[in-house]
């Protein structure tokens, strides 16, 4: 149960809704591009080209930010909105997290 989890402290409404719709957003892409045994399968096969899934996942999040880019230059997107690519950042964020969890010895990656 999530509500468990949830640190009950005041917080932003506009972040906690953002939240939600991240949320949201995972498992509907998640029942187009993920499978009943990997709910990431379509991020986890960059493996097959030799990508870490946490990488080929920020590989995704970067395509996105360069599509930000363009909208901040160009003042529009033609086929997405900008909130529907900063919602599908912050998605691959957290993909890309669990995906390093899952995948590495985080140790490594903490030691100074």
């Amino acid at each position: 149960d999530y509500e468990e989890l949830l640190v009950h402290l005041p917080g932003d409404p506009d972040f906690e809704s953002a939240l939600v719709e991240v949320l949201n957003m995972h498992r509907r892409k998640g029942a187009d591009y993920g499978t009943e045994d990997d709910f990431f399968a379509n991020v986890s096969q960059s493996e097959n080209w030799g990508i870490e899934p946490w990488v080929g996942a920020m590989l995704r999040l970067n395509d996105k930010v360069i599509r930000l880019q363009q909208a901040a230059q160009r003042g529009s997107l033609v086929n997405e909105s900008v909130e529907d690519s900063m919602l599908d950042i912050a998605t691959y964020a957290i993909i890309a997290l669990c995906l390093f969890r899952r995948s590495v010895d985080t140790e490594q990656y903490y030691e100074i």
